[in-house]
Order: C-alpha cells, then structure tokens, then sequence
C-alpha cells in the first residue's frame, strides 16, 4: 500500500459525506485508506473493495502459516497421533453424537 499521507488521508465525517464520490475514487486510484474521525477521533477506516480483498487474503495467509507454526511445534514435541487414531476418534465422537441425537428424538443421524 502506498504511503499514508495524513493531511490528505483523514477526513471528518461530515466532510466524507459530502465528498464520499470522491473518496471512491481517491481510495481506488492511490490505494490509500482514509481515516474518518468524529469529534476529533479516528472512528472507521475507508478503503477500496480491492484493497479490502488483498488484506483479507494476507491475514487468511497469516492463519494458516500461524496454524502450521503451531503445527510443526505439537510435531516437535511428539504431540501428534496416528491417521489410524484420528480416524477412530472420528468414528467414535460420531457414534456418540448418533447416541445423543437419538435419545433426543429417537432418529439415527446419518453418519
């Protein structure tokens, strides 16, 4: 993302509402965000839908590289388990949620 630029790149409320047009065009454009304030706060962020599906896809990518960091430290420490285990505890929490279910409403889930 281009750099910020504070004296462009914060608007009061009132001021986005009557310039919003432009404000769709700028974020599209410069790709910067802009800093709504209220009574002197910053308050909200705007930013193009663009720009939006490019930060979500890099904080999707920070999970699962957290989700594997996590991962590979459980596999350092020889906390893991067979497919075979997980399989079969798979197949019990199913048997045991089927139990549950039919005892609520005397039907068998499909498993």
């Amino acid at each position: 993302m281009p750099d910020f630029k504070p004296t462009e790149d914060i608007i009061s409320m009132s001021e986005f509402r009557t310039t919003l047009a432009d404000c769709v065009a700028r974020t599209a454009e410069t790709h910067r965000p802009i800093i709504l304030t209220q009574n002197g706060r910053a308050t909200s962020v705007f930013l193009s839908a663009a720009d939006w599906e490019r930060l979500s896809a890099l904080v999707e990518q920070a999970e699962a590289y957290e989700d594997l960091l996590v991962a590979e430290g459980e596999a350092d420490r020889g906390e893991t388990i067979s497919l075979e285990d997980f399989e079969k505890e798979i197949k019990n929490r199913r048997e045991k949620e089927n139990r549950k279910a039919k005892s609520k409403t005397g039907k068998v889930r499909a498993a």
